[in-house]
């Protein structure tokens, strides 16, 4: 079962070829922004160059093809989705502009809120003059308190024709405690306006929220035309190989399915690398784990606990909020083509912009003049500008230099190198503070953890900082690749939720019965298990996990908790959940429960192969020493001639003393003084102090 994982990066494309025996093979080019699907195939073709074969015959063998994709990100991001038109309950039609006074401050970190120019509504995604208030009233029980108009459809129908609408999204009150209305609309649309594209607010997302209901609605409209389009674009060109696109809580989809929920798309990038980290935890026996994906644009870090990835079931994507569930992956604008400057006050600063794939850092020679953290690396020693990419991309080290000289060096009256050594400890410090913030907010200790570093800069950064942190970092054998790796890992994902609220009291007494939670849970797996079928997995492949979101009574914010088979075990995990993250002190002694929304998230296991593993080879590395080379020290604070590796040719049980640099062809590994790597079965490393 031969696959390949594909994950486009705001800096590069990367490919991953797993065969019927696990053997990976991996593939890095330069991504080409504005045009994705340019750049897919060029990667996809330099696969098959590395494969000597062609791009026809690599396809020709390979049973599925998962991608990881930003085009619904952005799109987004720059408006560039349909135009949509909402149709809503009459008198509620100001929902998405109002955001229930929520739009000025979404998304803002603590430090962006002191700025009060942060402080701004979001562009509309829907002009007022394309909502429709439609007469029709449905309750918080589902009892029918106005009749659907149908002639408000109708009417709200011609003048959409006439606006030229590509989309249309459909939110009612209380939809998801009775579709009927909604049912009813899309039917009266479909009939009229075939070719639109259609968003109906309790099949995509029935959970409370009047506004975050409708804003899911809405963006997933606003997405589905353009996803659709591109997705078929990909079916053709890659001659109808069996296509799967990662989706925002781990797993992936096919494309009709990426169709009709594209805006699971949003944050598909990130997830890849969590969930390769889960796959490979599971082969190396580590259940805690945190997931740190460097690359050329930004860093994404994630926990798992306990074998499970954390997630969250809102977020906020442009400053509007949804109801989607996703990985909690915590994000900083800090990679490898970061530009660094000094700041007023003769600080060194470095991002949030980035240098991008065009021009890239300066010493990729292509116009980029600021300096970036490559270009720091680079200068130090620690990457090699003759062996970049295996020596497809030459960098430029005097360029890198002067970049450095003019931008920081000489503004602070440093040497080229101590303003370069700066950087790096300003890009390291961020990343130790992103580690800590990730496990403490979450209630987890961070030595109890394995930090799994990966992405292109991730293998040559995190081993400065993280075992300051953790007892452990491991860098994955495909490390700058894991997140197209992540792909060919996936399995299908869904999750079919219902909103529910009951209340449950200290004493056990309640609005709540366990044959009621019993038959909830019963339609959902139901509803799930059809998705699955509906996407060709097998019914002894699917998986199926109960989750209810709870709360304290009069709380507005609630915990996903594992549903054990009882409500005296529900609200034992909750207990134990909100403890764990708030600490016993902030447990209130006499409130009650809140029941809110169930949930069942679905798996559709697909077939591959187990990574390859590799025997014994002791521990003298002997065999795959390069050279050596002045590398700069962040322990002496100057040029050590330090052993230089090649990374393909380590095998497993060999000991890599720091300091040291292990260089394969997609990217740089830094061994520390006092610290020793070793090569695993999987030919990953595993750094930790001597």
């Amino acid at each position: 079962m031969s696959s390949i994982g594909i994950d486009i990066g705001g800096t590069f494309t990367d490919v991953v070829v797993m065969g019927d025996d696990g053997s990976v093979s991996t593939t890095k080019s330069p991504s080409t922004p504005g045009r994705l699907l340019e750049g897919l195939l060029a990667a996809l073709t330099a696969a098959a160059e590395k494969e000597q074969t062609d791009l026809a015959a690599l396809l020709g063998r390979i049973d599925r093809i998962a991608h990881g994709t930003t085009v619904a990100t952005n799109a987004f991001i720059e408006r560039r989705g349909a135009r949509v038109a909402l149709l809503t309950t009459r008198g509620f039609e100001d929902t998405m502009i109002m955001q229930r006074m929520m739009g000025m401050t979404a998304g803002l970190s603590p430090s962006e809120l002191t700025d009060y120019s942060n402080r701004r509504v979001p562009e509309p995604i829907v002009p007022r003059s394309l909502i429709f208030g439609i007469r029709e009233r449905i309750d918080y029980r589902g009892d029918v308190i106005a009749p659907l108009v149908e002639q408000d459809v109708h009417d709200a129908i011609s003048r959409i024709k006439e606006a030229g609408i590509e989309a249309i999204a459909v939110s009612y009150l209380w939809s998801f405690k009775n579709s009927a209305h909604e049912k009813k609309t899309r039917e009266i649309l479909a009939g009229e306006l075939p070719n639109v594209y259609l968003s109906v607010s309790h099949e995509l997302a029935p959970r409370l929220g009047e506004y975050e209901r409708t804003a899911t609605t809405v963006i997933n409209a606003c997405l589905g035309p353009l996803v659709r389009e591109y997705t078929g674009q990909l079916n053709r060109r890659l001659r109808n190989n069996r296509l799967f696109l990662l989706d925002s809580s781990g797993g992936v989809m096919t494309a009709d399915e990426a169709g009709r929920a594209p805006v699971r798309l949003l944050l598909s990038g990130p997830s890849g690398g969590v969930t390769a980290a889960k796959y490979m935890g599971r082969l190396c026996g580590h259940e805690n784990i945190i997931s740190f994906d460097m690359g050329g644009t930004s860093t994404d870090v994630a926990v798992i606990a306990a074998g499970q990835a954390g997630q969250r079931r809102e977020t906020v994507a442009g400053k509007y909020h949804l109801l989607l569930p996703m990985l909690d992956v915590r994000a900083i604008g800090a990679g490898g083509g970061s530009i660094a400057g000094v700041e007023q006050g003769g600080y060194i600063y470095v991002g949030p912009e980035s240098a991008g794939a065009e021009p890239g850092p300066a010493c990729y020679g292509l116009g980029g003049e600021r300096p970036t953290v490559t270009d720091a690396d680079v200068v130090l020693g620690i990457i090699d500008p003759a062996g970049f990419l295996g020596g497809k991309l030459a960098l430029d080290r005097e360029k890198a230099q002067e970049a450095i000289k003019v931008h920081v060096a000489d503004p602070l009256r440093l040497s080229i190198e101590e303003a370069a050594a700066g950087i790096k400890r300003i890009v390291d410090a961020r990343m130790a503070d992103l580690l800590r913030t990730a496990t403490i907010e979450q209630g987890h200790d961070a030595r109890e953890f394995v930090l799994y570093a990966f992405g292109g800069a991730g293998p040559t950064h995190a081993p400065a900082f993280a075992l300051d942190v953790v007892e452990e970092v491991l860098i994955p054998a495909s490390q700058s690749v894991f997140c197209a790796f992540g792909a060919v890992a996936s399995d299908i994902t869904l999750s079919a939720g219902r909103a529910e609220p009951k209340r449950y009291g200290r004493d056990g007494k309640g609005a709540v019965e366990l044959a009621d939670m019993e038959d909830i849970f019963s339609r959902l797996e139901e509803q799930a298990d059809e998705s699955l079928e509906q996407q060709s997995v097998p019914s002894e492949q699917r998986r199926f996990r109960r989750v209810v979101e709870v709360r304290f009574i009069r709380q507005t914010k609630s915990l996903s908790v594992p549903f054990p088979g009882s409500i005296e075990g529900l609200v034992k995990n909750f207990l134990d959940a909100y403890t764990k993250r708030y600490g016993a002190e902030a447990v209130p002694e006499k409130a009650g429960f809140e029941f809110v929304t169930y949930v069942v998230e679905a798996v559709g296991r697909l077939p591959r192969p187990d990574c390859a593993r590799y025997p014994s080879a002791g521990t003298d590395p002997g065999h795959a020493l390069k050279c050596s080379r002045q590398v700069y020290d962040m322990v002496e604070q100057g040029f050590v001639d330090t052993p230089i590796y090649r990374g393909e040719a380590l095998q497993n049980g060999n000991r890599i003393i720091g300091p040291a640099i292990i260089e394969y062809e997609t990217t740089t590994v830094a061994v520390h003084s006092g610290q020793i790597g070793t090569i695993d079965e999987f030919l990953g490393i595993s750094i930790r102090r001597m």
